[in-house]
C-alpha cells in the first residue's frame, strides 16, 4: 500500500479549533462591559448575562456537533444545556432580585465546573487534544463556585458584588479559551506534519483518534514494499556446492575479493582454508 493510497483521517481541530477561540472573546468582552460600563440596572444585568449564556451554549453545541465521532463529545452538548437552563432561568425568571440573581450564577458557575471535569475525564478516553484545556475550565469553574457559596453576601451592596466578581470569572475563563483554542491549533499542525512525514517514509498511520477520527487509538504499520538492502552487504548470486565438494557459481562479493593460492586438496573430512604445518587448525574432523 502506497501513501498515497491511505485515507487519511479528518482532523477535525484543525476545522473548529477557533470556536474556543470565539467563546473566549465573548467571555472576555463580558468581563470588559461588565469592568468598564458597571450595570447598575438589575434588569439589564440579568439580560446581559442571559445573552451571554444563550450565545455561549450555541458555540459549546457547535463545537460538541463538530466532534460528534468521538468518545465523549456529548459532554459539550450537556455544557450546552446547562448554559441554555440558567441563560433562560435568568431572562424570564419573574421579580428576580439581586442576590437571587447572585446565586443563580454561582450555581451556574459550580454546575458548569463539575460537568467539564467530568467531560475532561470522558474526553481522555479519546485521547483529544482539548481535554487539559477543558479540565482546566472545570477546575477554575468548579473552586470559584464553591469559594462563593461559601462566603457570605452582604444584601445591600449584592449587584456590585456580583458585577466585579463575575468580571473577574470571565477574564479568567476567557483568557484559557483563547489559549487553549491556540494551543490545540499548534499542537494539530505538529500532528499533521508527523503524519505526512511518516507517510512520505513510506509508513502507513492508521486510526489517529488524538485527531478526530474515531475512538480508537492511533495504530502505526509498516508499508508493504520490499525491503530496502542494507548497505554494505554482499551482492550476487549464491555460491552452490555441487556433488564431490566443488564449488559451483560464484561466492557472493567473491568479484571485490582479493585472489590468493588455490586451495589445496585434501581429506573432504579436514577443512578447506589454509593452517600451519602441524597444528590441527582447520581439520573439520580429528586428524586420522
Amino acid at each position: 500500500m502506497s501513501g498515497s493510497d491511505v485515507h487519511e483521517p479528518p482532523n477535525a481541530f484543525k476545522n473548529v479549533w477557533w470556536l474556543p477561540v470565539v467563546r473566549g472573546v465573548l467571555l472576555v468582552v463580558l468581563g470588559l462591559l461588565l469592568m468598564i460600563q458597571p450595570l447598575e440596572a438589575l434588569e439589564t444585568l440579568r439580560w446581559v448575562f442571559g445573552i451571554f449564556l444563550v450565545a455561549d451554549a450555541a458555540l459549546v453545541a457547535a463545537q460538541g456537533l463538530a466532534h460528534r465521532k468521538q468518545v465523549g463529545w456529548r459532554w459539550w452538548l450537556a455544557q450546552a444545556v446547562v448554559d441554555v437552563l440558567f441563560g433562560v432561568a435568568i431572562m424570564f425568571w419573574p421579580d428576580l432580585s439581586s442576590t437571587a440573581l447572585y446565586y443563580v450564577l454561582v450555581v451556574w458557575v459550580l454546575v458548569l465546573g463539575i460537568t467539564a471535569v467530568v467531560g475532561a475525564a470522558g474526553l481522555v478516553r479519546n485521547r483529544d487534544l482539548g481535554w487539559p484545556w477543558m479540565l482546566t475550565v472545570g477546575i477554575v469553574s468548579a473552586l470559584f463556585g464553591l469559594l462563593l457559596v461559601t462566603r457570605p453576601v452582604d444584601s445591600g451592596d449584592v449587584l456590585s458584588l456580583t458585577v466585579v466578581v463575575f468580571g473577574l470569572y470571565a477574564f479568567v475563563a476567557g483568557a484559557i479559551h483563547v489559549v487553549s483554542g491556540f494551543g490545540v491549533r499548534s499542537v494539530a499542525r505538529e500532528l499533521a506534519e508527523l503524519r505526512a512525514r511518516a507517510v512520505a517514509a513510506g509508513v502507513v498511520v492508521t486510526g489517529g483518534s488524538v485527531l478526530g477520527a474515531g475512538p480508537s487509538a492511533p495504530v502505526v504499520a509498516e508499508a508493504a514494499a520490499a525491503p530496502a538492502p542494507v548497505p554494505g552487504a554482499p551482492s550476487g548470486p549464491t555460491a552452490e556446492l555441487a556433488p564431490g565438494g566443488d564449488v559451483a557459481g560464484e561466492v557472493a562479493g567473491a568479484g571485490d575479493a582479493p585472489t590468493g593460492d588455490p586451495l589445496p586438496a585434501g581429506d573432504p573430512d579436514e577443512g578447506t582454508w589454509p593452517r600451519e604445518p602441524g597444528s590441527g587448525v582447520g581439520r573439520g574432523t580429528a586428524d586420522r
